[in-house]
């Protein structure tokens, strides 16, 4: 895969590829050598259990009969698909649906990685259950989105008159999880059991990625022999110039060790958008934690004249479509204004299964020259765990007043923050080398997300910072864990919402609504356990317009 470098990039591309040699990459990456990031016993054990992802293109090519053989038995019965998942089981799925769209004749794939209400309402009212096929992918087999979905989808099917409503799911999970289990149970038209040794982030090419871009059309043995023939520019016997993966781990690391700059900002084009997101939770998750972090900054609007901070590093996916060529003359300021940019060429869709493969490979790069564990992911679970307080207090009919406050701040900055001067109170917090974060827990309606973009341009402009932007709860699987486990480099902004058409969720005493806002209090109270600057705000409807409202506070 074809790279270009600007001078600056160039000289810092060259640092990384020295430390990555004195680390003996090449030879202990390929060899699964967990000694290459951690010298533990206990972290050493816990990632000898999760390289699998390595060549997993070779263990998902030997099942292509299984995979298209579903497909085609798929686009005979159903219009539709829905990816019930979260963060490494629904993401890739969602950059396939956006790089390759809607194929001629193949189901429409939907990706569902939320609990919002009327997102969900969105999706239903879009499709009929009985012409659905619904996939619950989900690595564990027990987390709460997917499974809250499974359970209003199942009865959504029965309502319709499915005789055999099994037969409209199938599952994606590891072997032995209550997932598989489930799926029995239920008489689920396909169970798809991937490696246990593949993390969730990590999973693009395996079943997780490829069957639903299967599904939809894609012709997935071109994009898995596509991404194997480019492996061979990524692995041991290539030279390190030559070596994308290398270049960009290297770059990476390189840049936040050596350089002080953290904000990994992302230019690609509408054409590979999503794919940004994808790179985000690979790289915040597996960087951001030790009190270190690579801090990924994607879908930000393009600023030709904004002075960026020393902070940035670019690295720009390249296609050559129309679209690029605004990012092409913002590349070209950057070079007079000696940023470091790094530029990947991704001429065809098809190489995107490469493009996967070589930020993996770059990421657990960067995680070698931090010194950190690429593979864990430690502060997950802290949000959850506070969020299942909350249910349970909710399925006792509590509920805590907490969830719909106007305005929550965490005790280390209560007394510097106020609803009517927020703009001025966000700016006074930041300190040297801060980002803010948008947190929304809303359904992005297109009035909805322009009102937010606007509020993520005007604080951007105003602070001069990085503003990262991520809907929850899909977030607290991505960058919920550099939120936590970064040197607390970020001021957040959590926006819980009224729906406008809540949904019970069958077998809990609990509403979709309800679940949706105890995760955005679940986060805010894991945020402020770590000392974090956090502001929740809680929106009454219209959305929008209560949006635009903050947004003139900036």
């Amino acid at each position: 895969m074809n790279t270009h470098e600007n001078p600056l990039a160039e000289g810092i591309i060259r640092e990384g590829l020295i430390k990555l040699d004195s680390l003996a990459f090449d030879t202990k990456f390929w060899a699964k050598d967990p000694s290459l990031w951690k010298k533990d016993k206990e972290n050493q054990n816990f990632i000898v259990k999760f390289l699998g992802w390595q060549k997993v293109y070779d263990w998902t090519l030997e099942r292509l009969e299984e995979i298209t053989l579903f497909a085609q038995d798929v686009k005979t019965n159903f219009k539709h698909c829905v990816v019930m998942g979260m963060g490494g089981s629904s993401l890739a799925p969602e950059v396939f649906r956006t790089v390759f769209g809607k194929q001629n004749g193949w189901p429409e794939l939907i990706v569902l990685d939320t609990t919002n209400p009327d997102w969900i309402d969105a999706a239903r009212t879009h499709l009929n259950p009985a012409e659905t096929l619904f996939i619950f992918a989900s690595k564990s087999g027990g987390t709460v989105e997917p499974s809250s979905q499974f359970a209003y989808f199942l009865d959504e099917v029965k309502k319709a008159g499915v005789k055999e409503p099994g037969k409209n799911f199938a599952a994606i999970t590891d072997p032995g999880t209550g997932l598989e289990s489930l799926a029995k149970q239920h008489g689920f038209r396909h169970i798809f059991l991937n490696p246990a040794d593949i993390g969730g982030r990590f999973s693009a090419l395996s079943f997780f990625g490829i069957v639903p871009a299967a599904i939809m059309g894609v012709d997935v043995k071109k994009l898995l022999t596509i991404a194997k023939e480019q492996a061979v520019t990524f692995g041991p016997d290539a030279p390190a110039k030559d070596n994308a993966a290398l270049k960009l781990g290297g770059f990476m690391g390189a840049c936040v060790v050596n350089h002080g700059r953290d904000k990994l900002t992302l230019l690609t084009p509408k054409d590979l958008e999503t794919f940004g997101l994808w790179a985000e939770q690979l790289v915040a998750e597996s960087t951001g934690k030790e009190g270190k972090g690579i801090v990924p900054v994607a879908g930000e609007k393009l600023q030709p004249n904004f002075d960026y901070r020393e902070d940035r590093f670019f690295v720009h996916l390249a296609t050559g479509s129309d679209d690029d060529e605004r990012i092409q003359a913002l590349a070209k300021r950057l070079d007079e204004h000696e940023a470091p940019l790094l530029t990947i060429q991704v001429p065809n869709p098809y190489d995107l299964g490469a493009l996967f493969l070589l930020w993996e490979i770059a990421t657990a790069a960067a995680g070698a020259i931090l010194a950190i564990n690429p593979f864990d992911q430690p502060n997950v679970q802290e949000a959850k765990t506070m969020t299942k307080d909350v249910l349970a207090k909710l399925a006792k009919g509590d509920i805590p007043a907490a969830i719909t406050a106007p305005i929550l701040v965490s005790k280390d900055i209560a007394d510097k923050v106020k609803l009517d001067t927020l703009a001025q109170d966000v700016y006074s917090l930041l300190e040297s080398n801060d980002y803010v974060a948008l947190l929304p827990y809303v359904y992005p309606s297109e009035e909805t997300q322009a009102a937010l973009t606007q509020l993520r341009d005007k604080i951007m402009l105003r602070t001069k910072r990085a503003v990262l932007f991520g809907y929850g709860p899909r977030y607290l699987h991505s960058t919920g864990q550099l939120h936590k486990g970064d040197g607390n480099n970020g001021v957040f902004i959590i926006f819980s919402a009224d729906a406008e058409h809540d949904i019970q969720i069958p077998g809990q005493k609990y509403t979709f609504g309800q679940l949706c806002n105890a995760q955005a209090l679940g986060d805010f109270q894991a945020l402020e356990s770590k000392g974090r600057r956090v502001i929740k705000l809680h929106l009454a409807q219209p959305l929008a317009e209560n949006i635009r409202k903050i947004s003139d506070l900036f």
